[in-house]
C-alpha cells in the first residue's frame, strides 16, 4: 500500500509540475510594439539546394536587450514529400526558471490562404536533456507540437518570444549566425538597446553589412541577408573550423571583466566548515606533511570520488554550488568540481585557480571578444614552488606522479585570478604511448600444430588513463570478449589460451596487458591456386589512427592527438626462409611514420611507429597526407606464401612471366629482323648525294640512342617480374584483370624495348624506311602509354575504389606533344628525305655505286683522248698553212 501511495505521489507531482511549466507558455496574438519591419524578397533556392525537403523562406530574429526578450520569426516551405516527413513539427526550448515563451502565430498557408493551427492545448511540453547521457541537468524545456495534414507546397509560418534572461550574466553578448546547412531566403537579425550601452561586435567571414539607426531613442544595429550560402560538410573537421557568416556581439570590454566576474561567482568562505576542515585534515594525515604528496591526493579524491554529474538550472548553468554542498552530495560539473578543488587546495597554502576554457575552440578563443559565453568548460591551475601544472577534475581514474599529469586540451585560456587581464596558452603535451608486441609462433602448413598468438601491450600517461577509464566502464571480462572478437576477424579459427592479464602500476601509471591465443587456421588456400597456404600479419594499432580521406577538401583535416604507436611484429616461422629487407620513413612538421621489415634466421620482424605532432591538418598540407597515408597503409598488412617447396614464394622471380617476357622478346627480334631484311628499291642519284646525319635530327637522335636504356631501365624499375608482385595480385578479388594487365606491360616492354633497338639500328644506318617506322615509334609509344593510364586509372578505382588525378596524364601529353612535332617534321622536312636513302641489302646499291664510278672514269677517259687527238690536227693543220 506504502508503495502504490508513493507512486500515486510521484505521478502527481510530475504532474503538477508539467502543468506548472505549461504556464510558462501562453498564447497572445498581439505582436510587441518594439519589432522593427522586414523587407523580403520573394524568391526559392534552386532545387538541387534544397535539404530534407523543405526550406527556409524567412528566418528573423529581433533581440531587445532593454526589455530582455527575443522574438522570432520562421517560414519553413514544404518542397516534397520529404519535407512533409522532415518539416511538420514545430519545437522551441526555453528554461522556465527565468524564461516565458509567447506563442503570437501559427498558421499553415496553401493556396495562398490561412489555416490557423494556434492551439494552446495541442502543445507537448517535454524535457529536453539532451545531455543527460553526459550526467548533465540543465532544466530546460522544449514546447512541441506535431502538426496535421501537411501537404507539399505548404508554408508554415510562426512566430513567438521569449522573455527573460539568464540572471548570472550582467552583461549581454551572443553570436547570430547568418548561414546554416542548408540556403534561406531571407534572414533578418536586430539587437536594440539604450544608447548608453557599449555592444562591440566582430564579424567572421561574409557577413551581411551592419545598418545602424535609432528608433524611438534607441539604437538599432540590423543585419539582413537573401539567399544565404551553404557549405558542405567534410569528415574529421576540427571542432574550431566555423566556415559560415557569423558576428559576435559583447558587452564585455575586456577579458579582465570576466575574471572579475569569475570570481564573484566563487566567494564562498569555507574556514568554518566542519566537512571541508574534516576532508582537509585527512589529506594532511595521509600526505604527511609533503605538500606534493597533498596535490596529488587531493585531485584524485575529486577526480574519482565526486562523481560527474552538474544541475545547471538557471543561474547554476554557470555559478558553482558551494563546496560544502558538493563534498557534502559527492556529486557535481565542472565548475563545481574545480570550486571544490581549488578550495581544498588553498586551505593547505597552494595556490590554486578556475581556467575557464573552449574545448571547441581551444586556442581559436583568443580571436573572440571578451565574454562569459565564450567558455564551456573549467578546470584548474596549480602554482607549487617554480612550477605551473594544469588539472581536468572531471577526468577520472589518473594515476602517476601529479606533475606527469596528462591534461586534454592545448588552448587559449583564461585563468580566474585576482589581477589577470589576459588569455594564457596551455601547453602542448604528447606524453603517452601504446608500445605493443606481438609474437606469432607460426604452425606448420599441413595444418598438423597450431598456431600461438602472445600480444604484450603497454599503455602509459594518457594511454594508461584511458584504458583505465575503459576498464573501470567496461570490465576486464567485456574486454576479453571484444578483443577475442576483434581479432577472430582478423584469424579466423582463433580462441583464448590463457585469460587476459592485466597489470596496473600506479605509481608509473603504466598498464601492461598480456593476451594468450591459440589459431588453428592461421594459413589459408589461395584462391587462385589451392597448393599454395598463405597467411597474412597486420600493423592493426597504426591502421586505426590513419583517417582515410580519397582527395582534397579545402577544409582542415582533425589527426588523432595526441597519438604516439610503437608496434612490433614478431613471425617466428616453421623453419628458415629467406624475405627481403624493407625500409620506410615519412617524417615532417605533423607527423612521423617509420616500418621496417628485417629476417634472421627463422624470424620476421616487423616493426611500425606512428607519431602525430599536430590535432589539425591544415589545408595546405592535405595533398601531402593522401599520398602518404596510402603509403602507409600499404605498409600495415604483411602476407607471406609457401608454395609447397619448403621456401617463402614473395622472393625470387616469377618463371611464367620470364617465359612470356622470353617469348615476346623472341616475336619481336624475328618481326624487327624481317622489317630490317626486306629488299628494297634505291635511287642511285639519291644515294649519291645523300646528306650526312645533323642539323635538327640531332634532337631526336639523343632521344634514340639513349631509348633502350631509359626503357630497360623502367622496366627493371617497376619489379614487375618477381613472385612477390605476382602473388600479391592472386589474392585480390580483381585476380583475372590484374593478371591480365602485368601480362599485358611484360610483352609491351618487350615489343618496345626491341622496337628502339630497330629504330636506332635505322637512325644510324639511314635506311630509307626509317621516317614511316620512327613516326610509328612515336604513335605506338604514345598509344601504350595512353592506354596504360587508362587501365592504371580503371584499376585503381575497381581495386582501391580510388579516382586519380589529372596529373596521371602529364606524361601521356608529354610525350604526345613531342611525338607530333617530330612527326611533321619527318613528314615535311627536306633533310630527312634526303638523308635516309640507303636501302637493303647495302651490296646491291655499293655495286650500283662503284659500277657507276668506273663508267664515268672511262667516259672521262675517252672524251680526253678526242681532246689530244683533235690538238693534234689542229697543229698539222696550221703547220701545213705556214
Amino acid at each position: 500500500m506504502i508503495k502504490k501511495i508513493t507512486l500515486l505521489f510521484c505521478i502527481l507531482l510530475v504532474a503538477n509540475f508539467a502543468f506548472a511549466q505549461k504556464e510558462k507558455v501562453v498564447v497572445n496574438a498581439k505582436l510587441p510594439d518594439w519589432l522593427q519591419t522586414v523587407k523580403v524578397v520573394n524568391s526559392k533556392p534552386v532545387y538541387k539546394n534544397i535539404q530534407d525537403g523543405y526550406y527556409l523562406f524567412l528566418f528573423e530574429k529581433q533581440n531587445n536587450l532593454e526589455t530582455k526578450e527575443q522574438y522570432s520569426h520562421i517560414i519553413r516551405e514544404i518542397s516534397n514529400g520529404t519535407g512533409v516527413q522532415n518539416g511538420s513539427e514545430i519545437s522551441v526550448s526555453y528554461d522556465p526558471s527565468y524564461e516565458k515563451l509567447v506563442f503570437h502565430k501559427l498558421t499553415i498557408w496553401r493556396d495562398n490562404k490561412p489555416i490557423d493551427k494556434l492551439i494552446l492545448q495541442n502543445f507537448k511540453i517535454l524535457q529536453n536533456e539532451k545531455e543527460l547521457s553526459r550526467f548533465i541537468y540543465s532544466g530546460l524545456y522544449t514546447a512541441y507540437l506535431i502538426l496535421d495534414d501537411i501537404r507539399k507546397g505548404d508554408r508554415i509560418e510562426y512566430a513567438y518570444t521569449i522573455r527573460g534572461s539568464n540572471p548570472v550574466f550582467p552583461k549581454y553578448s551572443n553570436t547570430i549566425y547568418f548561414e546554416g546547412s542548408s540556403q534561406i531566403v531571407n534572414v533578418y537579425n536586430n539587437i536594440i538597446f539604450k544608447p548608453g550601452r557599449n555592444i562591440r561586435t566582430k564579424n567572421f567571414n561574409r557577413v551581411p553589412p551592419l545598418k545602424r539607426s535609432v528608433v524611438k531613442g534607441l539604437n538599432v544595429f540590423e543585419w539582413q541577408n537573401s539567399m544565404s550560402k551553404t557549405y558542405p560538410a567534410n569528415d574529421f573537421e576540427p571542432s574550431d573550423f566555423d566556415p559560415f557568416a557569423r558576428v559576435q556581439i559583447s558587452e564585455y570590454n575586456n577579458w579582465q571583466e570576466i575574471v572579475d566576474w569569475g570570481l564573484n561567482l566563487q566567494q564562498f568562505n569555507t574556514k568554518n566548515s566542519p566537512i571541508i576542515n574534516e576532508k582537509v585534515a585527512e589529506l594532511k594525515l595521509k600526505a604527511k606533511g609533503n605538500k606534493e604528496k597533498y596535490l596529488e591526493l587531493a585531485t584524485r579524491f575529486v577526480q574519482d570520488e565526486i562523481r560527474y554529474m552538474g544541475i545547471e538550472i538557471g543561474e547554476y548553468s554557470h555559478r558553482p554550488n558551494s563546496p560544502e554542498k558538493i563534498l557534502k552530495q559527492r556529486y557535481g560539473d565542472c565548475k563545481d568540481k574545480s570550486t571544490l578543488l581549488c578550495n581544498l587546495l588553498k586551505a593547505n597554502g597552494i595556490n590554486a585557480y578556475s581556467v575557464f576554457l573552449n574545448t571547441y575552440l581551444k586556442k581559436e578563443t583568443a580571436s573572440l571578444l571578451p565574454s562569459p559565453s565564450v567558455f564551456n568548460h573549467e578546470t584548474v591551475v596549480v602554482e607549487f614552488e617554480d612550477r605551473t601544472i594544469y588539472i581536468d577534475p572531471t577526468v577520472a581514474n589518473q594515476r602517476g606522479p601529479i606533475f606527469s599529469n596528462y591534461f586534454p586540451y592545448t588552448a587559449k585560456v583564461l585563468v580566474i585570478k585576482d589581477g589577470n587581464k589576459e588569455l594564457t596558452e596551455t601547453a602542448q603535451q604528447n606524453l603517452g604511448k601504446l608500445k605493443s608486441l606481438v609474437v606469432f609462433n607460426v604452425g606448420d602448413t599441413a595444418g598438423t600444430s597450431k598456431s600461438t598468438l602472445r600480444i604484450t601491450s603497454d599503455y602509459s600517461n594518457n594511454y594508461a588513463d584511458n584504458f583505465r577509464e575503459n576498464l573501470n566502464n567496461e570490465g576486464a571480462d567485456n574486454i576479453e570478449k571484444s578483443y577475442v572478437k576483434y581479432y577472430s576477424n582478423l584469424y579466423p579459427g582463433l580462441t583464448i589460451k590463457d585469460p587476459i592479464e592485466i597489470k596496473d602500476n600506479e605509481a608509473a601509471n603504466i598498464i601492461s596487458v598480456t593476451e594468450t591465443y591459440e589459431i588453428d587456421s592461421l594459413w589459408t588456400r589461395s584462391e587462385t591456386d589451392q597448393s599454395k597456404r598463405l597467411a597474412y600479419f597486420y600493423g592493426d594499432l597504426i591502421n586505426d589512427q590513419i583517417i582515410s580521406i580519397k582527395k582534397f577538401r579545402n577544409a582542415p583535416l582533425s589527426l588523432k592527438f595526441p597519438c604516439t604507436i610503437e608496434q612490433e611484429v614478431r613471425i617466428i616461422l616453421p623453419e628458415i626462409w629467406s624475405f627481403e629487407n624493407e625500409n620506410i620513413n615519412i617524417d615532417n612538421e605533423n607527423y612521423r611514420f617509420v616500418y621496417s621489415a628485417n629476417a634472421k634466421f627463422n624470424t620476421l620482424t616487423l616493426t611500425y611507429y606512428y607519431q602525430n605532432f599536430t590535432p589539425i591538418l591544415q589545408t595546405n598540407s592535405i595533398n601531402g597526407y593522401i599520398k602518404d597515408s596510402k603509403e602507409i597503409l600499404n605498409t600495415l598488412s604483411y602476407g607471406i606464401y609457401w608454395g609447397g617447396e619448403g621456401t617463402v614464394e614473395n622472393e625470387g622471380l616469377n618463371l611464367k612471366l620470364l617465359g612470356i617476357g622470353f617469348i615476346a622478346l623472341l616475336l619481336s627480334i624475328f618481326i624487327a629482323i624481317y622489317l630490317y631484311t626486306r629488299k628494297t628499291e634505291f635511287n642511285l642519284d639519291s644515294i649519291k648525294n645523300a646528306w650526312r646525319l645533323g642539323g635538327w635530327l640531332a634532337i631526336p637522335g639523343i632521344g634514340i640512342t639513349i631509348n633502350p636504356l631509359i626503357i630497360l631501365v623502367a622496366a627493371l624499375k617497376q619489379d614487375i617480374y618477381t613472385d612477390k608482385i605476382w602473388q600479391g595480385i592472386q589474392l585480390n578479388a580483381h585476380s583475372l584483370l590484374l593478371n591480365m594487365s602485368v601480362i599485358f606491360t611484360v610483352v609491351f616492354n618487350v615489343m618496345l624495348f626491341v622496337f628502339s633497338i630497330f629504330i636506332l639500328v635505322s637512325f644510324y644506318k639511314r635506311r630509307d624506311f626509317f621516317p614511316k617506322y620512327y613516326i610509328a615509334f612515336l604513335i605506338f609509344s604514345f598509344l601504350i602509354t595512353l592506354l596504360d593510364t587508362i587501365a592504371s586509372i580503371y584499376i585503381n578505382k575497381l581495386v582501391n575504389n580510388e579516382i586519380l588525378g589529372t596529373s596521371e596524364f602529364y606524361s601521356v601529353l608529354r610525350i604526345g606533344i613531342f611525338a607530333a612535332i617530330w612527326i611533321a617534321y619527318f613528314i615535311k622536312s627536306e633533310r630527312v628525305k634526303q638523308t635516309f636513302v640507303f636501302s637493303y641489302p647495302d651490296s646491291d646499291w655499293r655495286d650500283a655505286v662503284i659500277q657507276d664510278l668506273n663508267e664515268n672514269f672511262s667516259h672521262q677517259n675517252l672524251k680526253k683522248q678526242e681532246i689530244i687527238e683533235q690538238q693534234k690536227t689542229i697543229e698539222t693543220v696550221e703547220n701545213e698553212r705556214l
